[in-house]
This record gives structure tokens, C-alpha cells and sequence, in this order.
């Protein structure tokens, strides 16, 4: 691709990307937001009213001239299919330009099926997606792919993700595009949620921010001055590998005492498996950690007290993690996604904001909020699809305003 062609693709997604999150608006306020010239942004203007992406919406008042005329996305004229693998789950979601959920689906997860059996059942579910909702083919942009890390997106891989260690350099991407017939981006679960987050407007105000992901691990997606940090290989973020106790038990990282040892919802049953054996806690066991998970936080938000000591003790460790990557990163802004949080967020949120007013070095210099994702158990499924929105149709960077 030439610089030429460069330039005109983004700044085609850049004008797109605000139509989308800034919508009616006219081509000279696109013109003064972006810094483009009027004369590129009719040629812009006109290629996306071709493509059918935007439409004219009518005229605006009058400020002493002629009305101009209005720029709003055509929501449905482009949609993007999620897929989150999970440890107990796999979801499905497609999403149209304006990040509502168009349908979803929700199946069990890969358990111990090989990769291939897997990827035959989810070229099936897609299908009957795709049928169920009677989709226009056209309209779909392609398929996102969120996965827990590592992963490399160069090959369209993971690699020794504990929940998923048979499926170590298994080409999940190429797999899935061969049998859809679509186009599929690859990231990580983590970094899938928070671009999610900002398609749905989670972030209006917050150039910077991290999406703090809980499904079967922890891992952070990070946006700096409006642009996903991806590192060199995709894989920034880890912080469920970051060590929370040097002299700590060997994790399956290579690392010792890691976050997820200590926080992580599979550690956090272990000791609730045991508790309940003992007779200590009463809560239904199912042997999938998120289902089991969100029991131990039903019973926790009732009053129980070993429930409570449990994730009390998982949410200050946590605390204790982020408190470090804001001091890293200057964070304002703290977005807790994954189904972990979906019966425990509030105790999380309580500790981490008390935690990050007392210790983070910046506490008296801007305050720090911490929230629970507003995309709830589908956060990075939702994440993902609109990940291959912006990856057809929008700038790799989240801001839609130069700067």
C-alpha cells in the first residue's frame, strides 16, 4: 500500500469514526475536528455515502446561511461477528456499526474436544447464527476471534494458555476463516474488552484507560492516549502474570507467585472446593470455574462469611496488581469485564477504589475511577466484533479526533 492510499484509508476511518460516536454531524464540523481539508472530506464524505456506511440525515438549523446538511452512521449496513473461546464457554455475538448486539448465542466450552472437532462445532453454530438471524452475507465484515493469551497474532495462534493447552500452536485463525468462509481477526480476550468498551461509549472522557479482564484468567487491555497498546507482539497487559509473591508457588507460566495463583477464579475455588468439603461453605458445584465463580459471589453478596474472606481476598490482591499498573501507566480510568465480576463486581470495585486512593502515587493529583464493564458477560465477545469492525472500517488507533 502506498503512503497515498494510507493516508486516504485513514482518513476515510478517521471521518467514519467520528460520524459513528459523534453522529449527526455536518461535513465542516468533520472538517475542523479532524483538521482535514473540506475538500478531502467531500471526497471522503462521498465514498462512505456510496458504500452505504453513512447517510444524510436532513439539515440542521440555520446560523445565519444555508442549513447544513447532517452525517449519521447506517448501522446495519455493516456487521461484525464475535466469538470469545472460553474455558467453559464459547460465545457468539454480532454487532452492527453502532455496537448493538444484532444476536448472540452462548454454548458450552472446548473441554477436551481437540481443535479440530471444536472448530467443526463453531463453523456450525456460526452457520446457524448467520441463518437464524437471516443475515445479508454481504453486509458481514468478518469474523473476531477473542482468545485468552498468549497469542500470536502474526500466525494466528495461542500459546500454553492454561485452560486451553491442547490448542498450543493449533491455527485457530486460518482454521476458522477456511471453514467460514469469512475473515477473521485474532486478539486477546482482554484487549477485545476494551476496545468493545469504547464502541459503546464506556470511555467518553478517558483518553487512557485499562479493561481489566476475569474469565478463567486475568489480563488487562490497555488503551494509551487513545490508541490500543499492543506491545511487539500483541501480548501486552499479562498482569495475571505479574508476580504478587516472589517466593509463591510455580505457575504454569514459568514465573513464580503470579496473580492468578493468588486471585485467579480457579485458585479462588480450589480453596472454596475445600471449604465446602469441609462443611464450611454451602454453595452448588458444578465443575466449571465461571459457574462455580459466580455461586461463591451469589453467596458473598448474601452475607456468608467464608464466601466473603474468599473473594475479599481475591479482590485485594487484585487491588494490589492494579494499583502497580496505574503507577506504570498514569491510568484515570479502571474498567473490570468478564463474567467473573458478574456477581462479585461491586466487591472489587470497592476494594481497588480504596485501595488506588491510598496507595497509587498519583492519588493526589487526579482521581481514579474504577467500574464494571458495561457489557457484562459478553464483553469480550462484543469486544471481539467490534474489533473487526474497526479493523475493516476504522484506523487501528480509537480516536477519532486528531490530535
Amino acid at each position: 500500500m502506498t503512503e497515498k492510499i494510507r493516508r486516504r484509508a485513514s482518513s476515510k476511518g478517521r471521518t467514519l469514526d467520528l460520524i459513528r460516536s459523534s453522529g449527526p454531524i455536518s461535513r465542516v464540523e468533520l472538517a475542523e475536528l479532524t483538521g482535514l481539508t473540506q475538500a478531502t472530506i467531500s471526497t471522503v464524505v462521498r465514498e462512505l455515502l456510496t458504500d452505504g456506511v453513512i447517510s444524510e440525515t436532513g439539515r440542521g438549523e440555520s446560523t445565519g446561511g444555508k442549513p447544513r446538511m447532517r452525517l449519521e452512521i447506517n448501522p446495519a449496513s455493516r456487521l461484525g461477528i464475535g466469538v470469545h473461546i472460553g474455558q467453559d464457554y464459547i460465545t457468539y455475538i454480532v454487532a452492527d456499526l453502532a455496537g448493538t448486539v444484532v444476536g448472540r448465542k452462548r454454548v458450552d466450552g472446548p473441554g477436551d474436544d481437540s481443535p479440530v472437532s471444536v472448530v467443526a462445532r463453531m463453523t456450525d453454530d456460526i452457520e446457524s447464527l448467520i441463518v437464524g438471524l437471516d443475515l445479508d452475507r454481504h453486509s458481514l465484515v468478518g469474523m473476531g476471534l477473542a482468545m485468552p493469551g498468549p497469542i500470536d497474532r502474526i500466525a494466528g495462534t495461542v500459546r500454553g494458555v492454561p485452560s486451553l493447552l491442547g490448542w498450543t500452536e493449533f491455527p485457530i485463525r486460518r482454521a476458522l476463516a477456511t471453514t467460514t468462509g469469512l475473515q477473521v481477526e485474532l486478539d486477546n480476550d482482554a484487549t477485545a474488552a476494551a476496545i468493545g468498551e469504547y464502541w459503546l461509549g464506556a470511555t467518553v472522557g478517558y483518553g487512557s484507560y485499562a479493561s481489566v479482564y476475569m474469565g478463567s484468567g486475568i489480563g488487562s487491555g490497555i488503551v494509551v492516549d487513545g490508541t490500543i497498546y499492543h506491545g511487539l507482539s500483541a501480548n501486552v497487559g499479562e498482569i495475571g502474570h505479574v508476580t504478587v509473591d516472589a517466593r509463591g508457588p510455580l505457575c504454569p507460566c514459568g514465573n513464580f507467585g503470579c496473580l492468578e495463583l493468588f486471585a485467579g477464579p480457579r485458585a479462588i475455588m480450589n480453596k472454596a472446593t475445600d471449604a465446602v468439603a469441609r462443611g464450611e461453605l454451602d454453595i452448588p458445584l458444578t465443575g466449571k470455574t465461571s459457574v462455580d465463580f459466580a455461586a461463591l459471589g451469589t453467596a458473598a453478596a448474601r452475607g456468608d462469611a467464608t464466601a466473603s474472606a474468599l473473594i475479599q481476598e481475591s479482590a485485594d490482591y487484585m487491588a494490589s496488581a492494579i494499583v502497580s499498573m496505574v503507577n506504570l501507566f498514569d491510568l484515570p480510568l479502571i474498567v473490570l469485564a468478564g463474567n467473573a465480576f458478574s456477581t462479585t463486581g461491586s466487591i472489587y470495585v470497592r476494594t481497588i477504589t480504596r485501595v488506588l486512593a491510598e496507595r497509587a502515587m498519583v492519588r493526589d493529583i487526579h482521581p481514579i475511577e474504577v467500574r464494571v464493564s458495561v457489557n457484562g458477560n459478553d464483553a469480550a465477545a462484543l469486544g471481539a466484533a467490534t474489533l473487526v469492525l474497526q479493523e475493516r472500517l476504522s484506523p487501528r488507533s480509537l480516536r477519532s479526533v486528531a490530535p
